[in-house]
Formats: structure tokens, sequence, C-alpha cells
């Protein structure tokens, strides 16, 4: 595990190794001090040496003005070398999961990935810095101290060397006891998250249908879930701060029982027991910032655990390596040709057999406007998902221009392709970011084109900024046929060779709807078009319209055809006449 991680410590090497060396400055200065302090006592004031005791003094200011030195700047790489490792390994993950697939996305969930990336890699972060400075301050102090120990009176010594095991061994016993529980602590951290996460993206319907109380509840559950599961984790963790007073104790009256009983023997000077009671709390501090170090290991084992998951996971759909080299140069432009051949596709974690697509077979010319029609939850957006490689098929292929989209590479592949989702996203920012999204180089000129292209140059022009009005996070301050329209523009500004508008018009009027169906007509005929649509006035002018029903293909024609052979298509037709023309409005 730390072989796969200690890589992405990068250009921060250098602080993570000056660190440790300047720590190992500071314990010496640090240990130097009651040694220096036994000899003023046994030399100096013992003798009435004066001259000795001002030496000594001296050099005990000199050590301490070193140990000061080394201490900050040992803190200052140590936190450099943290602070970079974390920044290296976040960007790492955010890397990562740019190449996951929409199935591995939904295999670790939204709110675990969130609490991997920030939660788990802050806690590896602290680590780093305690590695590089605790980690071996602890075992420095520790095995110095217990070296002049050992070389002033090493029967003494034995005490400590009694001491140690047993303190490492309850230690050994915590950790052992902890660690199923810090795991389970980081998992509670994700179902947290995803109760804020969730809340408050859906914060309106929340208060349109006053559940504030529910979500107050469900948030209290996932929360008192956390903190019973931290308490017990922790609880388990504090015993060893009983456990550690309770042998620092027992090892001091031992050491003044048989350290004074020597003294009076004569077989040790007083400044020598004066020294070696101070080394005691330099092992025992040793001992325990040790302890805390390999306690916290235990909670950062298990966060290394599932930032390994993520950093490990081959995503389901990868690049192509039968791209071939340079057919999709900069530039180059598909022709728009689909063709499904005997499709079948479900989703990779759902545990359910039924099919959403089976069998699918049909084919559409370069130019075509074509609609898909069908009731909900037919397959119809999970069809056109496969076009761009958002999933693969089960079975089946899918081809653009005759290839198979598997042998294209993704960004080469999808970036002929334009895409208008079912869910509208805005991005904050301006108005003219959110545009230059389809194309980064476009100037006012291009932009405002496309804003009259997708009947947006309207309401742009009447924003007193301009293109440059701000737009909130998700577009939440601009109406819903809006941040359609504008997503509509974003993608004709990319000038794809396919242009897929998922459900992309049901919030414009009619009107408006056909104003922008006239502009593909006249300005993208050479785009291939694929509309999903409830609304029958939307489709009927298509040069063909698929009709799903059960994940399979119904019926293909153009309007009259399928209103004189399909009763799928003419019932669809036949209940929105029914409703008074109100699913045009």
């Amino acid at each position: 595990m730390i072989k796969k991680l200690i890589k992405f410590i990068g250009d921060y090497k250098k602080y993570a190794l000056l660190a440790p060396i300047l720590v190992v400055g500071e314990t010496l200065s640090e240990l130097l001090l009651p040694f220096l302090m036994g000899k003023m006592i046994d030399v100096g004031i013992a003798n009435g040496d004066r001259q000795a005791i001002f030496l000594i003094g001296g050099a005990m200011i000199l050590v301490a003005i070193v140990g000061m030195v080394t201490g900050v700047y040992s803190a200052k790489f140590s936190s450099m070398a943290g602070q970079g490792y974390g920044a290296n390994l976040r960007q790492e993950m955010f890397a990562k999961v740019q190449s996951f697939s929409f199935a591995d996305v939904d295999r670790f969930s939204t709110a675990s990935l969130i609490t991997r990336i920030t939660n788990d890699v802050k806690t590896i972060q602290e680590m780093v810095m305690q590695v590089t400075r605790v980690l071996i301050r602890a075992p420095s102090m520790l095995f110095i101290a217990l070296f002049i120990c050992i070389k002033q009176n090493a029967k003494l010594s034995i005490i400590y060397l009694v001491a140690i095991p047993i303190l490492f061994g309850v230690v050994r016993l915590i950790m052992k006891l902890t660690h199923p529980l810090f795991k389970m602590m980081q998992e509670k951290y994700d179902g947290l998250n995803a109760a804020v996460q969730e809340n408050l993206i859906a914060i309106r319907v929340v208060k349109s249908f006053v559940r504030i109380d529910y979500e107050k509840k469900k948030f209290k559950a996932a929360n008192d879930d956390l903190t019973k599961t931290s308490v017990s984790a922790l609880m388990r963790v504090v015993v060893m701060n009983p456990a550690t007073t309770f042998l620092l104790n027992a090892t001091t009256l031992c050491l003044y029982w048989f350290g004074g009983r020597m003294v009076g023997n004569g077989d040790m000077l007083s400044g020598e027991l004066v020294s070696f009671i101070s080394y005691l709390n330099n092992i025992m501090m040793g001992i325990m910032m040790f302890s805390m170090i390999l306690m916290q290991a235990t909670r950062g084992r298990a966060c290394a655990t599932r930032i390994l998951e993520v950093l490990e996971h081959e995503p389901d759909i990868s690049d192509s390596k039968n791209d071939t080299v340079g057919e999709l140069a900069e530039g180059y432009k598909l022709k728009g040709a689909i063709e499904f051949k005997n499709v079948s596709f479900k989703y990779p974690n759902d545990e359910r057999d039924a099919l959403i697509l089976d069998n699918v077979s049909f084919k559409i010319e370069p130019g075509e406007f074509v609609a898909i029609v069908g009731s909900t939850g037919v397959g119809k957006t999970s069809m056109v998902n496969l076009i761009p490689r958002f999933y693969d098929a089960v079975s089946g292929e899918v081809l653009v221009d005759g290839k198979n989209v598997k042998d294209y590479g993704l960004d080469h592949l999808r970036d002929n392709i334009g895409i208008v989702l079912q869910s509208n996203l805005l991005f904050s920012g301006t108005i003219r970011e959110n545009l230059m999204w389809g194309n980064g180089n476009a100037d006012d000129a291009e932009l405002m084109e496309a804003a009259k292209d997708c009947q947006a140059y309207e309401f742009i022009s009447k924003f007193p900024e301009g293109l440059d009005t701000v737009i909130d996070q998700g577009g939440v301050n601009v109406s819903g046929g809006q941040k359609q329209r504008l997503c509509i523009g974003r993608a004709m500004l990319k000038n794809p060779s396919i242009l897929i508008l998922d459900d992309s018009t049901s919030a414009v009027d009619s009107a408006t709807e056909g104003r922008i169906r006239e502009t593909f007509y006249s300005k993208y005929k050479d785009t291939t078009v694929l509309l999903i649509a409830q609304r029958i006035s939307s489709v009927q002018y298509a040069d063909k319209i698929i009709v799903l029903e059960d994940g399979t293909i119904h019926d293909i024609g153009n309007h009259e055809e399928l209103m004189a052979r399909s009763p799928v298509y003419k019932a669809i037709y036949d209940s929105q006449q029914e409703g008074g023309g109100l699913s045009d409005v």
C-alpha cells in the first residue's frame, strides 16, 4: 500500500527528506539538554566550579537555539511535503474519476467519491506530515534516550526494557480492535455526504412538498450513525491514555525506588539520577507519540484502501487502441451515419435480468432528422447513450460511419457528437463561458449567432450584462426554458456531426420549438439529429420516427406512415389530442 501511494510525493520529495533530517537534529538537541544538566550538577554545582557552570550553561543555550531552528524548519518542510502530497493525490484521483464511465460512477456513488477525494485524502495528507516529522522524532527520541540511559546505567535501564514492550503490546491490541471501526466510520461519512448532497440538489422539491422535517430526521439518522461509530472507535483509542499514564507513573516509582537506593549506596551520582529521570519523560513521550501515530495509521490504512480502490479501478469504458492513426485528426468530421445491429443492453449494476434494449436494429443516414418516441421507461435515453459510449452494449454493435464506436478514441468520437441531456445543466459562470463549452474559440459574433439559432438571443439581450450575465450554480437564476435554449446553443456551437436532443425542448413553447427546428433544417442540414420527445407536434416533421415499445423497435417510418399502421404511435397521438392540446403548452 505504501509503495503504491508514496509515488505521489512527486516534486515535494526534497521536503519529505529534509524534514526528517532536521527532526533528528531537533531531537538530538532536546536530548542533549538533560545530559548537560546532569554534568552541570555533578561537575559544576557539586564542586562549586563556576567556570564549568557557565561553560555548560552556554552550551545548553547554544543547543537550545539549534533545537529551536531545526524544529521550526522541520515543521515547515513537513507541512510543505504533506500539503503537496495531498494536492498531487487529489489531482490524480480527480483525473481518474474523469475517466470513469457512468456505470463506474454509479458503482462508487457520487457521495462516496467526494468523501474519498476530500476527507480520505486529507487523512492521508496528515499521515504524511506525521511520518516526515513525528514518526521520525518518536523513535529517534526513544532510541537515543534509551542508548544514553544504558550507557549511564545499564542495570537501572532494565526498567525501561520491561515497560516499553508492555506499552507497545497494548497499542497493538487497540489497533487491531479499532481498524474495522475506522473503515466503517469512513463509510458513514459517505452516507452523511449523500444525505447532504441529495437535500441541497433537491432543496426546491423539499420545500415545495414541505418535507423539511422529514429531511431533518433523515440527516439526523445519518449523523447519529456516524457519531455512534466514531464514538465507538474513539472510546477504544482513549484507553491508551490511562494505560500510558499508569505505566509512566509505575516506571517513575521504580526509577526513584531503585535509583535512590543506588545513589545512597554510592553506585550512582545524584546528577545522573536527575538526568535519568528526565530521560524517562523523553522515552515515554517518544512511546506515546509513536503509539498515537500508529493509532492514526489504523484510520489512514482504511482511507488508503478506499483511495486505492478508486486509483486501481479499471474503467468499464476506455479508449480504443484500434483507432486508426490520423483518421480522426484535429478538425476531422464524421459524416454522421448511425447503425444499430442487434443491440441489447442492460445497466451494469442492475441486478435484474431484464434487458432495457432487446435486439434493436435500425439505420440512420447522414443528415437525417430522426425522432424517437415511446412511453416512459422503454429505453429511449438508454439507446442514445450508447452512441457516445456513455455505456456499452451487452451484445450487438453500434456503428458510426460504418465503424464500431468501440474502435474510436473516446475524445474523437464525443468531439463529433453534440448532446443536450434530459437534465439541463449550466455551470456557475457567465452565459459566455457556458456557451463556449461548445467552442472555446468562439468570438462574440459566433456566440450571438448561436443564441439566435437556439432562440436565446432575445432574453440574453434583455440582460444588462448580456453575454457576461452571471449564471448561478446549476442555472437556478434562469427559467427552465432559458436553460434548455442555452444548452441547445452550446451544442450548436460545437457544430457536431451528430446532435442528440433528449427531451430538450419540453420547457419551451411550440412556436419557439418550431423556430429551433427550422434552424436545424436550414443551417444544420448536414448534421444527423436525434430527437427524443414526448409531444407528437415535436416529431411529426421528422424524416424518420422510431417507435420504441418494451425495449424493442415497434415500428419505423414518417408521421403519415405511422399514423396509418402503428397502433402504439396512433395511441400516443390520440392521447395528446384528447388532452385538448395541453401537451403543447
